[in-house]
Parts: C-alpha cells; sequence; structure tokens
C-alpha cells in the first residue's frame, strides 16, 4: 500500500514538473468547471462560425480581401461572448448548480449573431422569403455590411 502511494505522488511531481503538464491540469479543471454549460458556448460558438461564413460571402460578392480582419473580427467576438457567458456563468454558480441564466444570455448572444448573418443573407440573396421579411429592420446592420446607402436596394 505504501509503495502505490508513493509512486502516485512521484506520478503526480513529474506531471507537474511540465509547463505542459500544469497546462493540462488547468484545461482539464477550466473544461470539468465550464461543462455542465458547454451547450449555451457551443451554440454560440457555431453560430459565429455562421456569422464568419456569411461576412466572408459578403466580403467576396464586394470584391473585398478581408479574410484577416474578419477573422480577428471572429477571434474578438469569440473571446468577449466567452467572457461574459463565463462571467454569468460563474456568477450563476453561487446560487445554484444550473445553467438557466447563462441560456438565457447565451440566447441573446445567439439572436444577435443571427440578426447579424441575416442581413448577411439579404444581401447575397435580396429576394428570400423568410429574411425579406425583416429588410427594412435590417437595414442599419445592411449598411453596416456594405459601407453604403441602400435606399435604392430596399424598394
Amino acid at each position: 500500500m505504501n509503495h502505490l502511494l508513493l509512486s502516485t505522488i512521484e506520478a503526480i511531481q513529474r506531471i507537474f514538473s511540465t509547463f505542459y503538464g500544469w497546462l493540462s491540469a488547468v484545461a482539464l479543471f477550466v473544461s470539468h468547471f465550464f461543462g455542465p454549460a458547454y451547450y449555451p458556448f457551443a451554440v454560440v460558438g457555431i453560430l459565429v462560425l455562421i456569422d464568419l461564413y456569411w461576412g466572408i460571402r459578403v466580403a467576396f460578392r464586394n470584391k473585398q480581401f478581408i479574410l484577416s480582419e474578419a477573422l480577428r473580427e471572429t477571434v474578438l467576438k469569440g473571446s468577449i461572448y466567452a467572457s461574459c457567458l463565463g462571467g454569468i456563468y460563474l456568477i450563476e454558480q453561487i446560487f445554484h448548480e444550473g445553467v438557466f441564466a447563462t441560456s438565457l444570455a447565451a440566447a441573446l448572444a445567439g439572436t444577435c449573431e443571427v440578426w447579424s448573418f441575416s442581413a448577411a443573407i439579404l444581401i447575397i440573396k435580396p429576394d428570400f422569403p423568410f429574411i425579406s421579411l425583416f429588410r427594412k429592420q435590417l437595414r442599419g446592420e445592411i449598411e453596416k455590411k456594405l459601407g453604403t446607402n441602400i435606399n435604392d436596394i430596399l424598394k
């Protein structure tokens, strides 16, 4: 029994004697702690990637090369959303072990992303039936993406 305990302690010491051992331990701790909120984080992450895809499509349509800028914006958006959702999750864990508030915040963040890529879809395909219902409401978002006044497009 004593030999088993000593060999286990020695193995743990070897793991934590390297940078990658510490990095693995931190990654395991963070993934275990945020594990219950995996789905809200994943939904927002997927919607950010969908927005990136439609943003690149709009850039190609307008013959612009903004891939590096789009990737920087995506990383920035991802880190902002992760920070906000992570903070909400941490606060929520003070009161109860659930993800209701985190899921609600993720739904709001996801709605913002859907709004953003809906404008991009409308730029690519202006006659798309469902999204064209929101044409007037998406006007500001479309003008921001195109950088021009779009009075003639929205007629």
